[in-house]
């Protein structure tokens, strides 16, 4: 099985200095956020996690999110680790230039030798994808929205396009692409210059007007093998968009029968793909793990990471849905209890965490386990030892063993990478 593990991150705060206010403009505590992330990161590093992945969310003063550039932050991430590979849960195209994050995140891939990962999502927070994709005219989806179905059909159509973009610069050299929102290059532009006829004749047309780009540098990764992390999803058309690109939707809810729903239409939709595909397959889920040494502990540590962070923030965007059990009417109740009590969150023992984390594997056939760590208003030092605990005596104990996905360089690289000791 293959462990992510997903950051935000969020201010290094305790729940009572995120009360006062504000927490996301206090240096101190973004600070404190790096030095905690950091530590994490060259942990999962060195227990043999498969990659960390940080969302994009903007103007969060509140300080449960302070994200807002997961490519920049991967490439940090990237210079303080050696083996775990980098993405984005995710990178928001309906609200960005497709262009500008082909190009971003091409630079990433070889910042970190090759250990880059796409991750692409449609956005859900409104104050951010309509302020920034005001130029695109862009907005956001999320499940409690009046307007669904209007506000998924544009993110969706936006999403798409952009993604046709990114994902056609990577493949080519040189590129053109005309759609509704995005023109690559715009007609009309003059580049008649002599080093472009001498060393990029192919890009434009014999009276010097301008027929293609290509970003420069590409990815050092082989673009087809590049892997792409849909999260976090429940969405049937996003599932099957997913299985048709070969993609990993990362599941969102705990509950069997939701589950198992998600998984039934990513294979009917991937088997068109790869007839060969099981059921179950080239889907990732989503938890939260906390071990200690006693249920009591474990629990008290919950609270503090996503216990407050899902319940003071994330409820208001629907997120308490992934956790309705069908048929169910009324709220959900919005505490860590029930993110406990549903199987959301694995809070407990090593004992505990093994039995329940095997019943989930059993039932779903779990090869890609991405977990979300409430890093900020939980304390560090047990952070970090739950996730020791977690690698060192839960997995041992269910007979799993990680693994890791190994990148696909371009066949023309021959050369060692830039950090290579031997360089």
């Amino acid at each position: 099985m293959r462990l992510g593990t997903f950051l935000l991150p969020s201010a290094g705060a305790t729940p009572e200095q995120y009360r006062q206010g504000y927490a996301g403009v206090n240096p101190n505590f973004y600070q404190q956020a790096l030095f905690e992330n950091g530590a994490v990161l060259r942990q999962i590093d060195d227990l043999g996690f498969d990659f960390a992945a940080f969302s994009e969310h903007h103007f969060h003063l509140e300080g449960l999110e302070i994200s807002n550039n997961p490519i920049l932050l991967g490439s940090w991430a990237a210079g303080i680790t050696k083996k775990l590979r980098i993405g984005q849960m995710a990178t928001v195209l309906p609200a960005r230039n497709p262009i500008l994050v082909a190009e971003d995140l091409a630079m990433l891939d070889h910042f970190s030798g090759g250990r880059m990962i796409a991750g692409f999502a449609r956005g859900y927070q409104s104050r951010h994808v309509t302020t920034i994709g005001q130029k695109n005219g862009a907005v956001a989806t999320y499940a409690t929205d009046p307007q669904y179905a209007e506000h998924d059909a544009i993110n969706r159509e936006l999403f798409e396009e952009a993604y046709q973009v990114v994902r056609g610069l990577w493949a080519n050299r040189e590129f053109a692409y005309q759609g509704k929102h995005w023109q690559v290059p715009p007609p009309g532009i003059t580049w008649d210059h002599p080093g472009t006829r001498e060393m990029a004749p192919s890009t434009v047309s014999a009276d010097g007007a301008v027929e293609k780009i290509g970003i420069a540098p590409n990815t050092l990764q082989d673009p087809s093998t590049i892997e792409l992390m849909v999260p976090f999803t429940l969405s049937p058309n996003t599932i099957r968009w997913a299985a048709r690109e070969g993609g990993w939707p990362i599941i969102f809810s705990p509950i069997e029968e939701t589950v198992k729903a998600c998984l039934d239409a990513y294979h009917d939709e991937a088997k068109h793909r790869d007839p060969s595909i099981g059921w179950g397959r080239n889907v990732g889920h989503f938890r939260e793990i906390v071990v200690a040494d006693t249920d009591e502990e474990a629990f008290a540590i919950g609270s503090d990471a996503l216990g407050f962070i899902w319940p003071a923030w994330h409820d208001h965007f629907g997120f308490n849905e992934a956790l309705r059990y069908p048929g169910e009417e009324g709220p959900i109740p919005n505490n860590y209890q029930s993110m406990v009590d549903r199987g959301y969150s694995i809070a407990g023992t090593v004992d505990t965490v093994a039995r329940k984390l095997e019943k989930e594997i059993e039932k779903f056939g779990i090869e890609l386990l991405v977990l979300w760590m409430g890093l900020g208003p939980a304390p560090i030092d047990k952070m970090l030892r739950s996730n020791e605990l977690l690698v060192e005596k839960v997995l041992p104990k269910i007979g799993i063993k990680l693994d890791r996905f190994e990148p696909t360089l371009r066949p023309e690289f021959n050369t060692p990478a830039w950090n290579a000791p031997t360089r």
